[in-house]
């Protein structure tokens, strides 16, 4: 078996064959782990910028709302705190109809 595997890679052009899978199959496992780790990264940041985009519109659709934003320890938003006041005014109108108690008796 060996004689056989050394008389393989005696011919160069089996020998160039083996060694371009060989470096291919590195090449590929390598940038697998790489891009792996890559869109793991990708996917927690846009979480993050989903969330930051939120709190944006949110800001843009209430711009008299008094709102603080909300952050961890590295800076980056978690949550608005929204301050609320409220006013109320109306008007009152009472209607009442007069009976004379001593008819009734």
């Amino acid at each position: 078996m060996w004689t056989f595997a050394a008389a393989v890679l005696e011919d160069p052009a089996f020998a160039m064959l083996i060694s371009m899978f060989v470096g291919g199959l590195i090449t590929w496992l390598v940038a697998r782990i790489y891009y792996k780790r890559a869109g793991d990264e990708f996917r927690a940041e846009t979480a993050l910028l989903k969330k930051a985009n939120r709190a944006v519109a949110y800001m843009l659709e209430h711009p008299d709302a008094e709102i603080e934003v909300r952050r961890d320890n590295e800076g980056n938003p978690t949550g608005l705190i929204i301050s609320a006041t409220a006013r109320a005014t109306g008007k009152a109108t009472a209607r009442g109809a007069g009976t004379d108690a001593s008819k009734n008796s």
